[in-house]
């Protein structure tokens, strides 16, 4: 065959040809070769003897390279420096790897060309032939276990599957061997994990395997959580200071309330110690008072209570149901609207006005159930009186 990658047997060539004759018996007629177990089975003359782990993972491949350098060891036409063996395809008929002992093969080879200028293409050197020989499947002390990877990337949120990233399992006994895995992965949470896979076959022989899981949450899913949260805490910045508002308004309110409470308390207060100082406890009479009996007499107390709490000295105007008209006589202005500092007369009594709310009048008397008394009541009439009218003190 000519060709340009096909070159005259040199020594070189014959050395690798001697090497790989070292890795097995290649065209010895007469030799015989036993399955394991079954002494029947012989190897036919001539054919080259190939030896395979029941365990290698790339059986394939081991054979390809056996045959490949074989062939370039009687072959003188071909340089295995031309020769990629890895790009070199191989159609391999009658094999079965996972059962031991001897196996009659044929094999299909066609070359591919080994070239820096070319390394990124693979070229045929057009040469293809085709080897029959014999295959021996060598049983291993350890079950066969194979991952797919190393390591592997997985998306937060998945479901964990060791099983799925198993590549090849076996025993040389024909009987599964028992599988362990080891090592928690934690879809939820990104990291790396470490999970071991450990092979047992009935006699106790192991055969361990470990891979990396990585777990990582994807970019879609991490910007769309980060623009959820961000809503979320504006949100939540929104409803915080809609809160605050709120119980700013209402502590506002209820500070103005305590305020005017405060206040009001206060007008009252300063108004019954106005009343006190002047009347109260109870008022005692002076000379002036023209009027005798005490605080059991209301013109007493009503003529005191304008002494003390008005500055006024009344004159004196006899019965207290005349007070009305007296007052009339006397040039001082009366109505029948109560106000603060007025005397009210009633049909057959007399009380000083401090203080006037609506309807309603505070006022402050003698003669009430014999002594000085304090109440609020109606501005037209009391128990068992009609009203006359108000005396304005000047």
């Amino acid at each position: 065959m000519q060709n340009k990658n096909l070159k005259q047997k040199r020594t070189g060539i014959a050395i690798a040809g001697l090497a790989a004759a070292a890795m097995f018996a290649a065209a010895v007629p007469a030799t015989q070769v036993y399955a394991s177990g079954d002494e029947t089975a012989t190897v036919a003359a001539d054919l080259p003897l190939i030896e395979v782990s029941i365990q290698d993972a790339s059986p394939l491949e081991t054979i390809k390279k056996s045959l490949i350098e074989l062939k370039a060891s009687t072959d003188d036409s071909i340089d295995l420096n031309a020769v990629d063996i890895a790009a070199s395809q191989i159609d391999l008929q009658g094999f079965d790897r996972s059962a031991t002992g001897i196996q009659t093969v044929t094999a299909r080879l066609s070359l591919a060309e080994s070239s820096e200028e070319t390394a990124d293409v693979k070229k045929s050197l057009g040469y293809t032939f085709v080897q029959n020989a014999t295959v021996k499947m060598v049983k291993s002390s350890a079950p066969q276990l194979k991952l797919k990877a190393d390591s592997v990337t997985v998306n937060n949120g998945d479901t964990w599957n060791a099983a799925s990233y198993i590549s090849y399992i076996n025993d040389d006994s024909g009987i599964l061997p028992a599988l362990i895995v080891e090592g928690n992965v934690d879809m939820s949470t990104d990291g790396d994990y470490y999970v071991t896979y450990t092979a047992i076959d009935i006699e106790g022989n192991k055969s361990e395997a470990d891979l990396k899981v990585s777990v990582k949450t994807p970019e879609e899913v991490i910007r769309a959580r980060e623009e959820a949260e961000r809503i979320a805490a504006e949100e939540a910045a929104a409803e915080a200071e809609r809160l605050a508002q709120e119980q700013a308004e209402r502590e506002e309110a209820e500070r103005r309330a305590a305020e005017e409470a405060a206040a009001a308390e206060a007008e009252r207060q300063a108004l019954l110690a106005a009343e006190s100082a002047g009347s109260g406890t109870p008022l005692t009479g002076t000379a002036d008072n023209p009027y005798y009996g005490g605080w059991s007499n209301c013109a007493y107390g009503a003529w005191q209570l304008a002494h003390n709490l008005s500055g006024v000295n009344l004159p004196s105007w006899g019965y207290a149901g005349g007070w009305l008209y007296s007052a009339q006589a006397s040039g001082y202005a009366t109505g029948t609207a109560p106000a603060a500092g007025s005397i009210a007369v009633y049909t057959g009594h007399v009380a000083y006005v401090s203080a006037v709310d609506g309807d309603m009048v505070y006022i402050m008397e003698g003669g009430f159930n014999g002594g000085y008394n304090e109440r609020w009541v109606n501005k037209d009439y009391i128990y068992g009186q009609s009203l006359q009218g108000y005396i304005y003190l000047p």
